[in-house]
């Protein structure tokens, strides 16, 4: 189960993404994997308007743990339903993963945005 702190880090990452604050996630994310041009490139091949989804969405995340080092770092993959407003829950996920780097302080690293079917947006 993905501890509270880590719900929250990944509330704020679909608030900015639904946002279309792409520079915001970047800078947030340290750009370790997906540009804030690649973001929206991602998002706009699929040609949907991504909208907030409904708080119950963030109480059902799933996330595994994931493996990374250092060993001592609490870290979580969580792939996140997107929803538009074309679709409401669509088959858009966002994959992400955050960790607790130290005691209070998690960083987030995003994965991309793919089709729930195995095709990648990103």
């Amino acid at each position: 189960m993905l501890p509270e702190e880590g719900v929250n880090a990944v509330r704020v990452v679909v608030g900015l993404l639904v946002r279309g604050e792409y520079e915001e996630l970047e800078t947030l994310t340290d750009a370790r994997r997906l540009t804030a041009a690649q973001l929206a490139a991602a998002l706009e091949r699929h040609g949907r308007d991504l909208i907030s989804p409904p708080e119950a969405a963030f109480r059902e995340i799933e996330a595994a743990p994931a493996v990374q080092e250092p060993s001592d770092e609490r870290a979580f993959r969580v792939d996140f339903p997107l929803w538009t407003a074309q679709d409401g829950r669509s088959d858009l996920t966002l994959g992400l993963t955050v960790a607790e780097v130290m005691e209070g302080v998690w960083t987030v690293e995003l994965h991309g945005v793919r089709r729930a079917a195995g095709g990648t947006a990103h």
